[in-house]
């Protein structure tokens, strides 16, 4: 139950920073019945799936009426939407944060692909919901998922270029971000988070980052096979 509550906690935390960047940004103020309706959504959405989701399963989650959910959502999609769009301003935010920190294109490398699962992982069960909703080209979230990994690839690269001297195609960070991407949805695989897969990806990750970006000074360990305990 304490697990619960924290993974709340952090949720809340997140949701309210985000939404009082925007709101300084557009010069009005935050709201948090808004805010609950999201924080109390990501929990349903990932118990019970977009499909199966109604607008009356996310007034009880939040315990707001009718009435208060209209004055800020379309309906449920509107939602995950803006759910997505938390998620994805918060780990842009993270990813500058790491890249400015850092001062060697490995240190870029290992801290960002940390960065990045240890975000995912914080959001839980529902982050595979979002992710794979998003790769659909008819979803509201597609727009997102195309602006997010546009302005990673574009600030990865500038960054290693500025550490490295290397003029890469912007198209290489793209493939990494995919790779990144379609591994946090194996992490997630069965509906339920596995530690294991977390340690396997986060590793072979960081190695074909290295190898790709490094060449021979890549740590080609971290690409063998490892002895199973």
């Amino acid at each position: 139950m304490q697990r619960g509550m924290d993974d709340l906690d952090a949720i809340r935390q997140v949701v309210n920073q985000v939404l009082e960047a925007h709101a300084e940004e557009e010069g009005g103020q935050r709201s948090q019945a808004r805010a609950e309706i999201l924080i109390h959504s990501m929990h349903v959405f990932a118990q019970r799936g977009l499909g199966r989701t109604t607008v009356q399963h996310l007034l009880d989650a939040a315990q707001v009426s009718r009435r208060t959910f209209y004055k800020y959502f379309r309906n449920k999609m509107d939602v995950l939407e803006s759910i997505y769009r938390i998620f994805i301003d918060n780990m842009l935010l993270h990813f500058h944060q790491e890249m400015r920190q850092s001062r060697s294109a490995k240190e870029i490398i290992r801290n960002t692909t940390k960065v990045y699962f240890d975000y995912h992982v914080s959001m839980g069960p529902v982050i595979k919901l979002m992710m794979e909703e998003a790769r659909a080209s008819s979803s509201a979230l597609a727009p997102h998922r195309v602006r997010a990994q546009r302005i990673a690839a574009e600030e990865l690269t500038a960054e290693i270029s500025r550490l490295t001297g290397r003029d890469l195609d912007p198209l290489v960070m793209r493939t990494m971000l995919w790779i990144l991407e379609n591994y946090s949805l194996y992490i997630f695989e069965d509906g339920e988070f596995s530690a294991q897969r977390l340690e396997q990806c986060e590793r072979a990750m960081v190695g074909i980052f290295e190898a790709v970006l490094l060449g021979g000074n890549a740590t080609a360990a971290l690409l063998e096979r490892q002895d199973e305990e």
